[in-house]
């Protein structure tokens, strides 16, 4: 139930509402009786992945969450468990193919509301250096849990995939979370109003690094 739970939000934020009933169902294969099946398909992918990284868990098994392999993964791994005509995105007003597990291409370059992540040809140094920083952190029982929430917002920073970065660094919280002990029944997508101020996350994001308050529209 946790694992649909955090799948049902985590659509949210994505703006898309699905009912856990539809998620529920997806999961079963009986797609004929949810209301919008790419949400609940996309849901499905998510639930999939967290059961892999639970299972990972329990094995003792679990690679490192903030390595450039394991987030590749996640995004292969979640893209591989939707139907092919869902790994798909519009990019510059054109319908593009996601390659899961792939980095976007220099033809690629995406934005998020005013800020600009790394070019294509420098995210294999972002990545790189992303991992080396984490991997320094997340030694001590303090630091796995405060990086969980700089490595989530450091990896939407960089932005590496051309679609399902909010998701691939919402699954990597979730790997962080299990490696730091606080794992389990945690629910990591609460933000049910988040879809409301969207606008507001994904443009004032770069402001207040700067320095700037900006309040959310209505």
């Amino acid at each position: 139930m946790t694992r649909i739970m955090n799948a049902y939000y985590s659509n949210l934020i994505e703006g898309l509402k699905t009912r856990p009933r539809d998620i529920e169902a997806a999961l079963a294969g009986h797609l004929d009786e949810v209301e919008s099946r790419p949400s609940a398909e996309e849901a499905a992918a998510h639930v999939r992945v967290q059961a892999w990284i639970d299972e990972q868990f329990a094995q003792g098994a679990l690679p490192e969450a903030t390595s450039v392999q394991f987030i590749q993964d996640l995004h292969q791994r979640f893209y591989d468990a939707m139907p092919a005509e869902l790994r798909v995105t519009e990019h510059d007003g054109v319908a593009k193919p996601v390659i899961p597990g792939a980095f976007h291409k220099d033809d690629e370059e995406v934005a998020v509301g005013w800020h600009l992540p790394p070019s294509a040809h420098r995210l294999s140094a972002f990545m790189e250096h992303f991992a080396q920083r984490y991997r320094g952190l997340t030694r001590g029982a303090t630091g796995k849990i405060l990086s969980i929430p700089s490595a989530h917002h450091r990896l939407n920073h960089i932005h590496p995939f051309l679609d399902g970065n909010g998701r691939v660094s919402r699954l990597m919280s979730y790997a962080m979370c299990q490696a730091a002990g606080i794992g389990g029944h945690l629910r990591l997508c609460p933000r049910a109003t988040a879809p409301k101020n969207r606008r507001w996350r994904m443009c004032g994001a770069p402001a207040l690094q700067a320095g700037e308050l900006l309040a959310p529209q209505a």
